[in-house]
């Protein structure tokens, strides 16, 4: 079942490796492995050599006349022989860095695509620090298994049956015997020990995960544990998950100790005995003291590769594994297919929900049939208490998650027939939570429009009443506003995020509690902003301050899913019902 997984994941890797579309990406493949089989032509020579210059030597020592060209030549053969291996493996390294590096790059921004056009859903309960350590340990196990694989672990069984037959052909078929059984113990042992160490690795990996988890959700709560004083307890929380992982390593550490000791001790053994046997046909004048040599470079010569043999084993099945888990997230279904035609260009947009069901646990519906328009130009306010699904609608808008029944409109267009980059290029959202990148205060504005000039950033921070703040900043707009932005107050982020949906310039605007992390004052100074900039246009605004909605041409009351009352202001205000008590309760006393 596990090889089954381990040849998925090969061929989910193959069509980078072989890009279709990128001959001289081929090229360089095949260049690298021209260049590995004349590495190892170069490298199954150089012992021969040696071996040359070690009985011209020995025949110049004895007295016998020989010219010293032979042996000298022989000595540089046998360097120029180590400098051409090593050249070619050098070239190959080369060759391949780029087609190594592509696929990287590759893999790395389908699965960035992958994960944007995942559900909401899926991103509400992910784990960002265990996601980030799967993307991170499964790009670098794509670069270890294309290096290790495909140039050292193929090459060097290769090279093992390549000596093998040349120790056959020049000194007899048993060092051919005892050079393949050594190999085979040395990897049967190298397999079976590290297969047991397996274990530990993976405890390592799911510690490792852990702290990652616990360090990144603390850091992003830094104020709550603050608030809290709960330093103590998230540092025992992740000293637990730092002592598995130590614990884990140090069983990791003592059995590679202990696969080290036992491969030293096959491949030494397996030497010896081979020097015996030649030293005993050196008596028999079956070998010269060249092949003693030949014979002990090319066991020193296999065994260095093998020596990291289970240590690469090892890598290469917690590379596949970790490979296995990146592409897994491949394998998660996204929301809807981005094939769909693009919105018709028309001035007028106008909204329709239309006997719209919608829950997120069956157990519990959110929204229970409802209906209402928003008229091009118009403004609808939807209002309603804590939990009765006002949010929830303006995610069903975006097609963040689609209707269980019922349908919603754009000029009479159902949205699950139209892109989602079509639909959501005519939307501009203020979130009731704002969330910042890690940059400037510029670029978190520009955000809305990345084509934008200098000029229209500045106009819409002033429409958003927060140039005149940006600018007793020491940086001004250059100004860094930290992780979610939490170098600004809540206030001063949600008028960064009104002024990156003014600079968007939508035919819809939506405000998802726009003004809630402002005070009265400045409350009243965005709203006649957010009024004149949404003037003639499209606007749906979700208010839990009633003042927010009050000048809106329709208000809709929402109460567990339901819509139980709507009309302007004042007639809500005169029939006395939900929206009457709300309004009472908001009135300053």
């Amino acid at each position: 079942m596990q090889d089954k997984k381990y040849i998925k994941t090969f061929k989910l890797l193959l069509p980078y490796l072989w890009p279709k579309k990128r001959n001289d990406l081929k090229t360089r493949v095949s260049f690298a492995v021209v260049a590995l089989v004349l590495a190892k032509i170069a490298s199954v020579s150089t012992p021969l050599v040696l071996g040359g210059a070690v009985n011209s030597l020995t025949k110049l020592s004895s007295g016998i006349n020989l010219f010293m060209l032979v042996p000298v030549a022989l000595i540089v053969g046998y360097g120029a022989a180590r400098i051409i291996s090593f050249t070619f493996v050098a070239v190959r390294d080369a060759l391949f860095s780029k087609v190594s590096q592509h696929s990287i790059r590759q893999i790395s921004l389908n699965m960035f695509k992958h994960l944007h056009n995942l559900s909401l859903q899926f991103h509400l309960n992910r784990q960002t620090g265990a996601l980030a350590k799967y993307i991170d340990r499964g790009t670098k196990g794509i670069d270890f298994l294309l290096r290790y694989v495909l140039f050292n672990v193929v090459p060097t069984f290769f090279e093992i049956f390549l000596v093998s037959g040349i120790l056959f052909y020049l000194y007899g078929p048993w060092y051919a015997v005892v050079t393949l059984t050594t190999i085979g113990l040395y990897s049967y042992l190298s397999f079976q020990i590290t297969e047991w160490r397996n274990a530990f690795r993976k405890r390592m990996n799911q510690a490792d995960n852990d702290i990652s988890t616990k360090m990144i959700d603390s850091l992003l709560n830094f104020e709550t544990v603050k608030y809290f004083n709960n330093e103590n307890y998230e540092f025992n929380r992740l000293d637990k998950s730092l002592e598995e992982y130590e614990l884990a390593a140090n069983q990791s550490r003592h059995s590679l100790s202990l696969l080290n000791i036992a491969q030293t001790f096959i491949i030494m053994f397996g030497i010896t005995i081979m020097l015996v046997m030649s030293a005993y046909g050196i008596k028999n004048g079956d070998i010269d003291v060249g092949g003693f040599v030949v014979i002990n470079a090319y066991m020193l010569q296999l065994y260095q590769p093998l020596n990291f043999l289970g240590s690469v084993y090892r890598e290469i099945r917690q590379a596949l594994t970790d490979m296995e888990n990146m592409f897994s997230l491949l394998e998660v279904s996204q929301v809807s297919k981005d094939d769909l035609k693009d919105m018709p260009q028309s001035n007028v947009a106008e909204i329709r929900f239309d006997k719209v069901s919608f829950d997120y646990d069956i157990r519990r519906t959110i929204i229970k049939n409802i209906s209402f328009t928003v008229p091009n130009g118009k403004k609808v306010a939807i209002v309603g208490p804590t939990g009765a699904g006002k949010s929830t609608i303006s995610r069903l808008l975006f097609k963040f998650y689609d209707p269980k029944e019922g349908g919603i409109y754009i000029n009479n267009i159902n949205i699950n027939k139209i892109s989602q980059e079509s639909l959501r290029k005519m939307i501009g959202v203020v979130p009731q939570d704002t969330v910042l990148f890690n940059d400037t205060i510029y670029y978190n504005i520009a955000y809305g429009n990345t084509d934008a000039k200098k000029e229209e950033v500045i106009r819409a921070a002033k429409n958003a009443d927060i140039h005149n703040f940006i600018s007793t900043l020491p940086d001004g707009y250059e100004t860094i506003v930290g992780e979610r932005g939490l170098k600004l107050s809540g206030g001063e982020k949600q008028r960064v995020a009104i002024a990156r949906t003014i600079l968007k310039n939508p035919k819809i605007f939506f405000f998802d509690e726009a003004t809630s992390a402002l005070d009265s004052s400045t409350e009243k100074e965005i709203q006649k902003n957010l009024e004149n900039v949404s003037k003639d246009k499209t606007t749906l605004i979700i208010a839990h301050r009633l003042s927010t909605a009050a000048n809106a041409d329709n208000i809709i009351v929402l109460d567990k899913g339901v819509i139980i009352e709507q009309g302007t202001h004042e007639s809500l205000l005169l029939k006395k019902g939900k929206y009457f008590e709300m309004w009472e309760k908001q009135k300053p006393n």
